[in-house]
């Protein structure tokens, strides 16, 4: 039944409380801790009142809400727009997900391509830096790059098909939202679609490696259209990468250290790329 008593919600929003946990309703929600059903559908999972809310403002499609009986009446008077809000006992929750459900709200969006016009500067004249990941394996670190980037107002992201999943529960988390914000393109052929920017629109394809053919980031003089490429974090960039690339950087360090993890150095490369303003 919709609009259970106790809780409050807007004209155009449906409510509905569900006590069965086998409601295939929740199917979506159902132990996401184990699977990533998601990764080759047309949805994705949302988690938290922060990451939710900034899905709800964005240009995704915000298809339904899980929250937990507990949190609800402080929930949903905030809650804006019209997606179905399913209201499940905190301890089904917990079952349901696979994990303490103490964030108290989902959201299940569906994805949606960016168009290309997305990934153009603002102005002709500006700056504009990509950020590539060919085959960056671990959510935290995917997740943490899209934060980094859209800090420092990188143009987009193209991420290879060996990346973790850039809609992923866990990266959306980590990312904060902002894979919400950030225009991102997942081509079938990243290397040719690096080779089309190249080739048909200027840009200059950076390679971070600490391999010897690569400038001191400080002595890297950055141009108005630029890719940087992030490698992978065992094994960074393979020769395939390499060869695409009109110029190799590296962050100047102590050669005690042979590397440094590949989230913490895509904020030092995007801040030394960026800090005249993109």
């Amino acid at each position: 039944m919709p609009s259970p008593a106790g809780y409050a919600k807007t004209e155009f929003m449906p409510v509905y409380q569900i006590d069965q946990l086998d409601d295939p309703r929740l199917d979506v929600y159902r132990d996401i801790r184990r699977t990533n059903v998601t990764r080759w559908s047309d949805h994705f999972i949302a988690e938290g009142p922060l990451v939710v809310e900034r899905l709800m403002a964005s240009r995704f499609e915000t298809l339904s809400l899980l929250v937990s009986s507990a949190r609800a009446a402080a929930f949903l008077p905030q809650l804006q727009g019209d997606p179905t809000v399913y209201i499940v006992p905190h301890e089904l929750c917990c079952e349901l997900v696979g994990f303490d459900f103490h964030r108290g709200i989902m959201a299940c969006g569906r994805r949606a391509a960016w168009p290309p016009e997305a990934f153009q500067p603002t102005e002709p004249s500006s700056r504009s830096l990509l950020v590539a990941c060919p085959h960056t394996s671990l959510p935290d670190n995917l997740g943490s790059i899209i934060r980094i980037a859209a800090s420092f107002s990188a143009t987009g992201m193209l991420v290879g098909t060996q990346s973790a999943d850039p809609f992923s529960r866990r990266v959306i988390r980590v990312s904060m939202g902002n894979v919400f914000q950030l225009p991102l393109l997942e081509p079938h052929d990243l290397a040719d679609e690096i080779r089309q920017w190249k080739e048909k629109k200027g840009y200059q394809v950076l390679a971070a490696t600490r391999g010897p053919s690569a400038i001191g980031l400080r002595k890297f003089q950055p141009s108005d259209r630029m890719i940087l490429m992030l490698g992978n974090e065992a094994h960074g960039l393979n020769d395939e990468w390499l060869s695409l690339a009109d110029q190799q950087i590296t962050i100047e360090m102590s050669n005690h250290v042979d590397s440094l993890n590949v989230a913490n150095a895509a904020a030092i490369l995007m801040y030394e790329l960026t800090q005249c303003g993109l």
